[in-house]
């Protein structure tokens, strides 16, 4: 599924929503997005790509920092920016932080190049109105992705065999922190900057040399929510990450604290905030989520029943699968007024209890 003009036309080349976060915010014209709580949570990293990637030739794609959404300023006077870029390429199955993973290759704009996580100097930083360029060239058994800033080039920054692809293609990939962005998706205007002799802009591509990403199920009765039930330790995000690996075709979208924790840490220190504004925002994504197709997991205790009602009414219209985890047998056995916590799961409830939706 790509912008809602043009969901049935597998040709056009726009940022997917189904390969995005989902407070990544995409534009009317599915060509421009941006964190969707910036305002709110301005430590959130949000990341797209595009629907169509490549695995052959001489292609390239822009990017333009449209502007920075927040400047904020501590109580000590200094100035602060959360406003973070990172643009490159990624196989459809890696992360949607970009630069995190083995096929995930980013282009910071500090300056940097990350890729499995491990950061070098590279390029130099970006700014409002900059445009990047982005190049892949694949040979019968190489692949090297080289960066443009304004038309000038950066240099290469990753060279590997493309036999650590496996088969896959790489796709466009933006990761963006309170910034907006705009990527060239005009088949018929010349490129903001012209590409390096013998590339080809990935829009003016012909569409048999470009690979489509799957899309997610165009209505909620096709799609599916999961929703984990346990304690806190029990192994529900290990249930989940070992469920979604075992189906891959699902391309589940894990919603829970710790995997938006991994969105907005910016230092080792897990501070009170950052827990704060991840539960706050998690609660806005789960209410997203229900209005969006596609399949679901949610990653949280839910043992009250009225969360548990709550959040399965939400999804209505959806298949909907309640997934309870089991403690290790000792914890079983500890009993909570006489009775085991399980038990406690089976009971209806009354009064304030009820009336709480989280």
């Amino acid at each position: 599924m790509s912008c809602p003009k043009c969901r049935d036309i597998v040709s056009v080349l726009v940022i997917s929503t189904d390969n995005c976060h989902l407070h990544f915010e995409v534009g009317p014209d599915g060509c421009s997005g941006q964190p969707r709580f910036w305002d709110r949570f301005p430590l959130l990293w949000s990341g797209c790509r595009l629907t169509h990637g490549v695995q052959h030739g001489m292609v390239g794609f822009e990017v333009r920092v449209e502007r920075k959404l927040l400047i904020s300023q501590a109580e000590d006077g200094e100035v602060r920016e959360p406003y973070g870029l990172r643009v490159g390429w990624s196989a459809a199955d890696s992360s949607l932080l970009l630069g995190e993973n083995e096929l995930s290759f980013a282009y910071d704009g500090r300056g940097k190049k990350v890729q499995s996580g491990k950061e070098e100097t590279f390029g130099e930083p970006l700014t409002d109105g900059d445009i990047i360029g982005c190049y892949a060239s694949f040979s019968a058994d190489h692949v090297e992705l080289s960066f443009h800033k304004n038309g000038r080039l950066m240099g290469v920054a990753f060279s590997f065999s493309v036999s650590r692809l496996r088969g896959r293609a790489l796709f466009p990939h933006v990761l963006c922190r309170s910034c907006s962005v705009r990527l060239f998706s005009d088949p018929a205007a010349p490129e903001w900057y012209p590409g390096p002799p013998g590339f080809t802009s990935l829009t003016a591509l012909p569409t048999r040399q470009r690979i489509r990403s799957s899309s997610a199920p165009p209505s909620k009765t096709q799609c599916e929510v999961v929703m984990m039930v346990g304690l806190p330790g029990s192994g529900k995000s290990f249930w989940a990450q070992t469920h979604m690996k075992e189906h891959p075709d699902k391309h589940y979208k894990l919603l829970g604290t710790q995997e938006l924790l991994t969105c907005m840490i910016v230092s080792t220190t897990l501070s009170t905030l950052v827990l704060q504004q991840a539960c706050q925002c998690l609660t806005e994504l789960i209410k997203i989520a229900a209005q969006t197709p596609g399949n679901y997991i949610l990653d949280q205790c839910n043992i009250l029943f009225s969360a548990l009602h709550y959040k399965l009414q939400l999804f209505a219209g959806f298949r909907r699968r309640v997934v309870v985890v089991f403690p290790p047998e000792d914890e079983r056995e500890r009993e909570h007024k006489h009775q085991p916590w399980w038990m406690m799961l089976l009971r209806p409830v009354s009064g304030k209890e009820a009336r709480s939706p989280i």
